[in-house]
């Protein structure tokens, strides 16, 4: 998809804050209420934006504990790999999962309550996924930054 600077600006400003209402964020940008409607659909529909979602901050609700878990499987079959993905897509603790190259297979990002939630998905979920061989753990003490926003430098702004 060709992107102009009306898009690249749609983009941008939304991932501030997508509670814009279209009259707001046409303001914003320059445009008016109706051509920007049309250009936020037109994204939509090309799957450019994906969907809106409220971003929430995970020790405010109760998940203390996060950590970084690298899997390597047995073998690279086809049949391995999508049942390692079918198994991670109904762990609601792995919020992200990362095909990797290198000494890993996977990366996940794994949230729990507190260390002894946490190792439950590790020892009691995680672990019993078949072909995995190996896992390592590690637990993050600091969150740095933590941002759902894509970079849009590349685009015209």
């Amino acid at each position: 998809m060709e992107f102009d600077h009306f898009d690249a600006r749609i983009l941008a400003a939304l991932q501030r804050d997508g509670r814009l209402s279209v009259v707001e964020l046409a303001e914003t940008i320059g445009l008016s209420p109706t051509p920007c409607a049309r250009r936020i659909k037109a994204l939509e529909s090309s799957g450019v934006i994906e969907g809106y979602a409220a971003i929430l901050n995970p020790t405010r609700i109760g998940l203390g504990v996060l950590a970084i878990v690298q899997v390597k499987l047995t073998e690279h079959t086809d049949e391995t790999v999508a049942r390692f993905e079918k198994e991670i897509l109904l762990m609601d603790e792995v919020t992200k999962c990362f095909a990797m190259t290198g000494s890993y297979d996977f990366i996940l990002e794994v949230y729990g309550k507190d260390l002894d939630a946490l190792s439950s998905v590790v020892l009691k979920k995680l672990i019993r996924v078949p072909n995995v061989r190996d896992m390592q753990s590690s637990v993050v003490l600091a969150t740095i930054k933590r941002t759902a926003r894509i970079p849009l430098g590349h685009l015209q702004l």
